[in-house]
């Protein structure tokens, strides 16, 4: 055996000296077709072929040289002589049918640092572990076995000096199914381990003070390891990330994670947790980052102290399917207040259909929020006063829900003074215009995502056509994300190619024409009617001349004559109105007109009653003044005079009456028997200023129209 060894040795010597001999040939080109080299790429050699079955010369500038499905069976020291020109620091094997590594193999790679060795079911693991004591001394830093199928370690496969500096030990895709970490306790510098992609159900743990990362993903776990030694001592004090993902783990408790006081990063995605238990992670001061992207499938329940970290950054909360519009199965008010520190929140994929307050209620201890991930949350509203408390958001991802557009937007996106990142990506929007986004949002935003929005190309999109043209830029996805849905006709369109022209939106409209018109007649309908109501007396007596000329016309014969009569009036009045009856009435009637009215502080006889001189005096004269106010109205003998008066129009007609209104009769002042004279009997009124002329006019007519004439009321009813 001995001397066999000796052979091989000798061999490589003359096979060294052979190529030595060499040197100074011309430069080595990269073995076509076999290998690729790539000089400004790291200097990295790729080779690959079946009909490959040893290793070639390379360029001189290789640093990486790769082998992957070769006929490579056996490597030796003289297998990897051709690599010995070169400073090479990485080799990778994988996928090849290396049978056996020699233990001498890599004495001359004075450089290597890394080794890689997967896909290689067939290596004899001894003879690996064996190679390792030709490895440069204390120069290893990475190593990775992966995918090997191996289904255990030797446990002193790594007790030798020689990789007691690696850093990185890459072991997933085995066929592990029990772990002990003694096996890598004589790799002091250990600051990396993944055993990811095996079928470890169970480990057994060991101080290592230096891991910093460990990735036991994709196993059969069905709890998280104790991480507590004796006397609560740390098996792994210095660990920052854990990594458990898609294990069967189904319950985390207050103790699931002690011992761990540096940990940082846990991922716990697609794990059968289905309830979130109080203070899971409160024993974690140094806590950032948790990961429970899919877990419990779907999560049930979330306990109100579930996410107690004050030192918490980031939540990932993607694809639990957790229904947030279930009040049972968590508390709105304190699910996250008892971590206000969150800067990023992810929620994608839960069930958040709910209205503003409970949005308020759940957020509002979220101030400090720098990225919000609502996608796929079944939101059909966005929130009002909700994103617009959360002063240091940057980005909020609101895409595949089903908003389709909003009224008040400063209450939804107002005062959001940091947000750069905004996307509404694939929801029901089908117009922008100048009031979905406050101005000042805009003027802010770095990107801005639209697509895949069912746009309608109406005129009411030319704003938003108008603002692309200026600020385009920012548009994710645009033009091709952007498409008309609606109308029919334009289904599929591009919204870019959708060119409304100014005359196509805004045409004259018959109704803008309409509604003028219509605003005029309002107008003039109010200005007279303004107008009737503060001369209303004066219209209605020069009205009720027209009606009186009218009559004329038709050829109506008096059937009396005021020549018949002493006195053209008896007046009668209240004694308050004397005043007025004396100084005007009397003053125009008989010193202008020179008629003779009867007024019984004047003509009455004294002597005799007052039935007797009203009665007397009424035969006298030919029509009867009326002088109507409050005053009068109150009056209980000018009431019976109203008696007598109405006596005297059934027997003579209407016409000979004529009732003055000095001033409007309160409604409480109102008699019967005065609101039947005033019905039946067209009356004047009088005011003084602008149409006392016309009052005038109007009593001279009616006291010198014939009483044969037509009904007067007839007449004042149709007016």
């Amino acid at each position: 055996m001995i001397s066999q060894r000796r052979c091989v040795i000798t061999l490589c010597l003359l096979v060294i000296k052979f190529e030595f001999a060499n040197l100074s040939s011309a430069p080595v080109e990269c073995l076509k077709p076999f290998c690729q080299c790539q000089k400004k790429v790291n200097g990295k050699a790729v080779c690959s072929g079946r009909s490959l079955h040893y290793i070639p010369r390379l360029p001189k500038y290789v640093r990486s040289v790769t082998f992957t499905n070769t006929s490579i069976r056996f490597i030796d020291k003289c297998g990897l002589f051709n690599l010995t020109f070169h400073q090479i620091e990485k080799i990778n094997f994988t996928g090849n049918v290396l049978r056996s590594i020699d233990k001498d193999t890599f004495l001359n790679l004075t450089f290597l640092d890394s080794l890689i060795v997967s896909s290689e079911p067939h290596l004899n693991i001894t003879s690996l572990k064996l190679s390792f004591q030709s490895f440069p001394k204390l120069k290893m830093f990475e190593l990775g076995f992966n995918f090997n199928f191996w289904k255990s370690l030797p446990r002193d496969m790594f007790n030798n000096y020689h990789v007691s500096n690696v850093k990185h030990l890459n072991l997933q895709g085995n066929s592990f199914t029990y772990v002990n970490f003694t096996t890598f306790k004589t790799i002091t510098s250990l600051r990396e381990i993944s055993l990811a992609n095996n079928s470890i159900s169970r480990v057994s743990l060991t101080r290592l003070t230096s891991l910093i990362k460990l990735d036991m993903s994709s196993n059969l776990l069905p709890r998280v390891p104790t991480f507590c030694g004796r006397n609560d001592t740390s098996y792994f004090p210095n660990l920052d990330t854990i990594i458990l993902s898609r294990n069967n783990i189904g319950f985390l408790g207050p103790k699931s994670f002690r011992c761990l006081p540096r940990l940082s990063t846990i991922y716990l995605d697609y794990t059968n947790i289905g309830k979130l238990q109080d203070n899971i992670f409160s024993s974690l001061p140094s806590l950032r980052t948790l990961h429970l992207l899919g877990i419990g499938n779907p999560l049930r329940s979330i306990t109100q102290n579930a996410f107690n970290s004050s030192s918490l950054e980031t939540l990932n909360l993607k694809a639990s399917h957790f229904h947030f519009d279930i009040k049972h199965r968590y508390d709105a008010n304190k699910i996250f207040a008892s971590c206000p520190n969150l800067k990023i929140l992810h929620l994608t994929e839960n069930y958040m259909p709910f209205d503003d307050s409970t949005f308020q209620t759940i957020f509002r201890p979220l101030k400090k929020l720098n990225k919000l991930y609502l996608t796929s949350t079944k939101i059909l509203n966005l929130p009002r006063n909700v994103f617009t408390n959360m002063k240091l958001l940057q980005k909020l991802n609101l895409d595949d829900n089903g908003i389709n557009g909003w009224n008040d937007s400063y209450r939804i996106f107002g005062n959001m003074t940091h947000l750069k990142y905004l996307s509404l990506r694939h929801n029901h929007i089908s117009v922008i215009n100048e009031t979905t986004f406050p101005d000042e949002l805009l003027s802010r935003l770095k990107s801005l995502n639209l697509a895949r929005n069912p746009f309608s190309c109406i005129c009411d999109q030319m704003w938003f056509k108008n603002w692309i043209q200026k600020n385009g830029s920012i548009l994710i996805e645009y033009p091709i994300g952007y498409k008309c849905r609606h109308p029919n006709s334009m289904n599929g369109l591009l919204l870019n190619d959708y060119k409304p022209t100014d005359k196509m939106c805004n045409p004259w409209n018959p109704l803008y024409t309409m509604a003028i018109v219509m605003g005029i007649v309002v107008l003039l309908i109010l200005a007279i009617g303004s107008i009737a109501a503060k001369c209303q007396g004066n219209i209605k007596n020069y009205i009720y001349l027209l009606r009186v000329y009218h009559n004329r016309k038709q050829g109506y014969i008096p059937l009396d004559s005021e020549e018949d009569y002493e006195y053209h009036a008896f007046v009668v009045y209240c004694d308050n109105d004397r005043k007025w009856v004396h100084n005007d009435l009397l003053n125009k009637l008989e010193n202008e007109e020179g008629l003779q009215l009867c007024i019984h502080h004047r003509n009455f006889i004294v002597g005799d009653s007052i039935t007797v001189n009203v009665d007397n005096f009424l035969k006298k004269s030919w029509k009867v003044l009326v002088i109507v106010s409050n005053n009068f109205a109150q009056s209980e003998w000018c009431q019976w005079e109203v008696d007598v008066v109405q006596e005297r129009r059934r027997r003579q007609g209407k016409e000979v009456i004529v009732p003055i209104i000095l001033e409007t009769i309160d409604s409480k002042h109102m008699t019967s028997q005065l609101r039947t004279l005033l019905d039946s009997t067209p009356s004047l009124r009088y005011r003084s200023g602008v149409g006392t002329e016309l009052f005038w006019k109007g009593l001279l007519e009616s006291l010198r129209k014939p009483l044969g004439h037509p009904p007067t009321s007839l007449l004042y009813s149709r007016i």
